[in-house]
């Protein structure tokens, strides 16, 4: 009969269990709950005033400028006095008219690196009363906006009034940059580690339009835009309350499931605070109003085949919102302001007025020379990625900015630097990381004696954690423990679509008379598990939000076994096992060391360089950029959260996972910290061996001697 560990129950399971399958099974549904959930706690981060609409504007600002922060909408905007014709001489700036308007190709400045670009369409007589800026869906050129090349896909034509000016600026689309690449998804990724986003990056782009115009005492901007278009037209008019009205077609709606739409949509926290509905309450008492207009659907599909060193867009889909979500959405909307008492007609949904489409416009082509939209677009796209890299490359200096409350504390040995060190901590659990406010259940182990050989016992453990959530792994006791002896733990972990049964070095450090643990990590499953990381992302959450408890109930139920020394449970992880150790040691208080095998790294550089062959740009994980981490931590500050716990690195020479320069550049910062800060040099090392990506003990295992034995 199967045996459990004294003072467990016993682990019973299906015939065809699988303990990667199950855990994916139980996240996805805790955080399909959390998702559910996140709209009834969102007030809790507004505090609307409604005695006036300056009250409640001001009122507003804080979730304005949150609002801001998550699109990347940060940057100053380089000034301009106009916006340029765009034109050779083969290929003039003006492309057409008609009886009431020129339509010209212009360019304007957005950041020093980033121009927009797009049409202008200028009324004849001068006389400019309105100004319109009409963002197409991705896909829709501004050319095949307004009628000049023809479009299947359009959903109307184009007829301004004679005294409104508009402008149409081109947006990156989503056709493949590199094999299975979009180049949403190229700009998304560095950005993203930046904390900035293609969508905030456009959102300038319309803003700066709003700054000129401004400048020109424009009497009234309007922003509209269709599908992806509505998007930007919607935050632009949330972000800068410089717009008087924006118009949403084919967009506005619950966004419960933005985690299955294209990953250039994944913008980070923005379920913890913001549906479509608070989102349009940054609008009022401006007008807002929603059209149901029907976009072409679109998928993004990613064959299961895609191998590592391969890349590979992430999979998403458009589809057309549903019209009574809309229409419920609109109605929270008003709610949420209702106590303003303003109309309610601040915002309105109508029905798509397709007997209006019908009109038509006769153009007279000026030359038969036009903008290239691809060339255009590389331009953009080029401008992006340019303006990202110079962040990145400013990155160090502005994480030594955000670290310098703890680097002019002279007395490492103070409390106020414990204090300060305890504030950085807490910023990367909740800012970075995301941390769930649930309380750990009672672990309730439940175990199963699963192998036996001379050396050791193996059992399956399976601790809960939160409601329907548990942490699952292999515990390795050696033979030959005296009565009341305690030993140390060193808990595995493994890698990339790892399982406990992979981890062997688990079984290496028990024959050598540890404890070990191999807990089942949650990054398997391929897509699965990245579509956990993008629910996670709408919450403000990543998958180590889900780690950090996991590991927390683990130690804590470790440290009650009688055979356990509870001040002496390690952490060591191999690849994605150390990015774990990297992330999860410094907020687990349980364990007194960690070590890092074959990840250590330049992180930010390793993830948004466009420039080095080894960054995660070209490679298939995009579910790894992490928001807004550069400017924040990169590995040499995690270590500095460890400390002054012992922290080891072991770096294989031919790793090709970076370049060893990097790695020591990065580690090098480590131990100056150790050694001339805190005075403890002995408490850290790096391992340089001759292999590859891999564990190998050589130096590992004496130094959890050191501090284990």
């Amino acid at each position: 009969m199967t045996q459990s560990l004294p003072g467990t129950d016993l682990l019973s399971k299906l015939k065809d269990w699988d303990c990667a399958e199950n855990n994916t099974r139980q996240i996805t549904a805790f955080l399909d709950s959390k998702i559910a959930e996140s709209e009834q706690h969102r007030e809790k981060l507004w505090d609307r005033q409604f005695t006036s609409p300056e009250a409640y504007e001001q009122s507003v600002e804080k979730n304005r400028e949150r609002l801001r922060f998550i699109i990347g909408v940060r940057d100053r905007r380089k000034p301009f006095d106009s916006p340029d014709y765009v034109g050779t001489l083969t290929a003039p700036a003006l492309l057409a008219e008609t009886s009431t308007h020129k339509y010209y190709a212009i360019r304007w400045a957005v950041f020093e690196t980033l121009n927009g670009e797009g049409i202008l369409v200028e009324p004849k007589n001068g006389n400019v009363k309105n100004t319109s800026i009409c963002i197409p869906n991705v896909g829709i050129t501004p050319e095949q906006m307004v009628g000049i090349e023809g479009c299947p896909d359009c959903l109307s034509a184009f007829n301004p009034a004679a005294d409104r000016r508009v402008i149409i600026p081109a947006l990156v689309d989503r056709s493949t940059f590199q094999p299975r690449l979009t180049f949403r998804e190229y700009i998304y990724r560095a950005a993203f580690q930046n904390g900035r986003h293609i969508i905030g990056y456009e959102v300038q782009e319309i803003l700066s339009l709003v700054d000129w115009l401004k400048k020109e005492n424009s009497v009234k901007i309007t922003v509209e835009g269709i599908g992806d278009g509505g998007l930007l037209a919607m935050y632009a008019a949330a972000v800068d309350t410089r717009i008087d009205t924006a118009i949403v077609g084919g967009y506005f709606s619950n966004r419960n499931r933005t985690c299955e739409e294209p990953i250039d949509r994944n913008i980070f926290g923005l379920l913890a605070q913001f549906g479509d509905a608070e989102i349009a309450t940054l609008i009022a008492p401006r007008t807002l109003q929603i059209v149901d207009i029907a976009i072409p659907e679109y998928i993004i599909e990613r064959s299961e085949t895609v191998n590592y060193g391969q890349l590979g867009s992430a999979p998403g889909r458009i589809v057309n919102p549903d019209v009574n979500t809309v229409k419920q959405e609109v109605e929270r909307a008003k709610r949420l302001v209702k106590p303003l008492n303003i109309s309610e007609n601040w915002i309105s949904f109508r029905e798509h007025e397709s007997e209006h489409e019908q009109k038509t416009q006769k153009f007279i082509f000026v030359s038969e020379k036009r903008p290239n939209p691809t060339e255009r677009m590389l331009r953009i796209v080029e401008g992006m990625n340019r303006h990202t890299q110079d962040l990145l490359a400013c990155a160090e200096f502005v994480r030594r900015d955000f670290w310098k409350p703890l680097d002019d504390i002279q007395d490492a040995k103070s409390p106020e630097f414990d204090e300060k060190i305890a504030w950085y901590r807490d910023y990367f659990a909740k800012e970075q990381i995301g941390q769930f406010d649930d309380a750990l259940l009672p672990p309730k182990p439940r175990t199963a004696k699963k192998e036996e050989t001379d050396k050791y016992t193996v059992y399956e453990v399976e601790l809960d954690v939160f409601s329907n959530l548990t942490v699952y792994g292999f515990l390795l006791i050696p033979k030959g423990m005296k009565d009341g002896e305690k030993r140390g733990v060193v808990v595995c972990q493994h890698g990339l679509e790892g399982r406990p049964q992979s981890s062997g070095f688990v079984r290496t450090l028990c024959e050598r008379g540890y404890i070990t643990f191999a807990p089942q990590g949650i990054f398997t499953g391929g897509d699965k598990f990245r579509f956990n990381q993008r629910q996670l992302n709408s919450l403000g959450k990543t998958l180590f939000s889900i780690m950090v408890p996991q590991h927390h109930q683990l130690t804590n139920w470790l440290g009650t076994l009688p055979f356990v020394d509870k001040e002496k449970i390690a952490f060591y992880g191999i690849s994605y096992g150390g990015k774990t150790a990297m992330r999860v040691p410094p907020l687990v208080k349980g364990y007194c060391m960690s070590i890092c095998s074959a990840d250590f790294n330049t992180w930010n550089v390793k993830n948004a360089s466009t420039l080095y062959p080894f960054s995660y740009m070209w490679l298939p994980e995009y579910e790894i950029f992490e928001f807004d981490l550069a400017n924040t931590f990169d590995y040499s500050e995690m270590a500095r959260l460890i400390a002054p716990r012992p922290f080891m690195v072991e770096r294989g020479y031919r790793d090709n996972v970076g370049w060893n320069e990097f790695v020591a550049f990065e580690y090098a910062k480590v131990f100056a910290f150790y050694a001339f800060r805190l005075e403890i040099p002995d408490r850290t090392e790096i391992h340089w061996f001759g292999g590859g990506h891999q564990i190998n003990g050589e130096k590992t295992f004496p130094f959890l001697d050191k501090f284990l034995r």
